[in-house]
This record gives structure tokens, C-alpha cells and sequence, in this order.
């Protein structure tokens, strides 16, 4: 029989991994969606997050929706986190064709999305100390 003390340790551990990964991607595509130009708003609606398969399609916003709650309800072993736009001129916006935005303002969301979730879990302790059967979630300020 496994020790509860060790299973409540990974239990926990596991956990964190998911949330860390679930907030990056959700990070991810708030900064993509406030990043990206706009005219109509419609490459804006379909920066979509999904678990499992990366998003295929386009709409106005409803997979959207659909995918933020998906990867927030996110745990390890559901599948890969994806990030997808497949309006057809995306790729057109990421090289810089609107007056709006440069050549790599998408790679500038990806960087501030890892830097706010590395602020937020820097100093992340866990109690693992004897006894503990839930370890305690402890955050340090940096």
C-alpha cells in the first residue's frame, strides 16, 4: 500500500503541473486575442484553446468560449493544450501586414503570457512536512 503522505505529495504536484499549464495557455490567448489587429474582430474571436486536437474551423467566437472553459477545467493526462486561428489570412497578420501590429507581436504575447505565469508560481512551495495528509499550497513573494 502507498504511503497517503507520497500520494498526497503528487497528487498535489500534479495538480500544480496542470494549473501552471491550463493558465499559460489561457494566458496565451488573452494576450493573442488583445494582440492581434483588428477590423472586424473576427481574427481576434478565433483565437481558440483546446484539449486534445487543436481547433479546426473558424466562427465568431462560440468555440472560443467552448475552448477557455475546456482548457480551464484542464488535468494531466487529458491531452496536449493547442492555440489555433485558422482564419485564412492569419498568417498574413502574424508577418506584419496591418499598420496595426509588427512582424512578431504574436511571439510578444507568447513571451509576456510565460513571464506572468513564471512571476505567479515563483516561490511556489508545497508542505510535504509528516503528517500532512493535504499538502498546503504557499506562495513567497518575489
Amino acid at each position: 500500500m502507498a504511503d497517503p503522505q507520497v500520494a498526497a505529495i503528487e497528487a498535489r504536484l500534479l495538480a500544480e503541473i496542470a494549473a501552471a499549464a491550463s493558465a499559460l495557455t489561457l494566458e496565451i490567448t488573452a494576450n493573442l486575442i488583445e494582440a492581434t489587429p483588428v477590423d472586424t474582430g473576427h481574427a481576434r474571436a478565433n483565437w481558440v484553446p483546446s484539449v486534445g486536437a487543436p481547433h479546426v474551423g473558424d466562427d465568431e467566437g462560440a468555440a472560443q468560449s467552448v475552448g477557455m472553459a475546456e482548457v480551464a477545467a484542464y488535468k494531466l493526462g487529458d491531452g496536449p493544450l493547442n492555440i489555433a486561428n485558422n482564419v485564412p489570412y492569419i498568417d498574413y497578420l502574424l508577418l506584419g501586414s496591418s499598420s496595426q501590429a509588427p512582424a512578431g507581436w504574436d511571439v510578444d504575447a507568447i513571451d509576456r503570457a510565460q513571464a506572468t505565469i513564471q512571476a505567479e508560481y515563483t516561490g511556489l512551495q508545497i508542505d510535504v512536512t509528516q503528517g500532512s495528509a493535504t499538502p498546503v499550497r504557499q506562495r513567497r513573494t518575489p
